[in-house]
């Protein structure tokens, strides 16, 4: 027994050390920003970012430090990464709306089908996760509920459980939907931000394509067709053209 409480420890040990380390950046960081040292926060908010690590809250910080630095096309790109992982946080959304505010482009969106729109709002009221559990516990009580019908002679309890484990059911595969769109839409990558300062939207795929506008950084774009290293881009107002990959960083 003390053996396997060994070879446990051993293999959480490594993770305990990962965790401390992870920690012990995330207050450099703090100290960093709180000492306006913009860049060193930076820095130290972006090894952990490189390392795999994301979260709403990582990014929301890794956002505020660029803002304070100047960079605003990079506070952008991560404000935006933070409201995929946290869609109804106010702060987030005032962040990203402020920096907006900032940068020249100023583009008019396409209003967008209203069943659309209230799908989106009722996809982000909850995590992933929240929606995954959402579905087992309906799932669960769907066939708590399918039990009681099979195994309870009284004819009214047994409709009101057969109405109950249909209700369960049908708030299953939507709980199941929901949670799926939103893992969707966190992982998608066809959405970017413009990062060189100014950049010419041709009309195909190659320097020698008519200029159709100009795009400056920290717009948001999105990507709808890739040819090597060039890739069509669409903008909310509808208007779309080539540019090259390069100049973007996806979302």
């Amino acid at each position: 027994m003390k053996k396997i409480h060994c070879i446990i420890l051993l293999m959480l040990f490594p993770l305990a050390l990962h965790a401390a380390d992870r920690d012990s950046i995330l207050l450099r960081a703090e100290q960093y920003y709180q000492q306006s040292e913009f860049s060193k926060a930076i820095a130290e908010y972006q090894s952990h970012a490189d390392e795999g690590w994301a979260s709403a809250e990582l990014f929301y910080n890794l956002g505020n430090a660029c803002f304070k630095n100047h960079d605003i096309k990079s506070a952008i790109l991560y404000y935006e990464r933070a409201k995929r992982l946290a869609p109804t946080d106010e702060a987030i959304d005032f962040n990203l709306n402020l920096s907006r505010s900032l940068i020249f482009d100023k583009v008019e969106a396409v209003p967008e089908l209203f069943l659309i729109t209230w799908g989106k709002a009722i996809r982000d009221q909850m995590t992933v996760r929240a929606w995954s559990w959402w579905s087992i516990w309906s799932f669960v009580a769907m066939l708590a509920l399918g039990l009681l019908f099979l195994f309870v002679r009284r004819m009214n309890v047994r409709r009101l459980a057969l109405g109950l484990s249909l209700v369960c059911f049908v708030l299953s595969i939507m709980s199941f939907t929901l949670g799926y769109l939103q893992k969707s839409n966190i992982e998608r990558t066809d959405e970017a931000i413009v990062f060189a300062p100014s950049v010419t939207i041709k009309s195909s795929p190659d320097d020698s394509g008519n200029n159709l506008f100009i795009l400056h950084e920290g717009i948001k774009v999105r990507i709808e067709d890739q040819i090597g290293e060039w890739c069509e881009v669409r903008i909310a107002d509808g208007n779309k053209g080539w540019m090259r990959i390069s100049d973007l960083r996806i979302i």
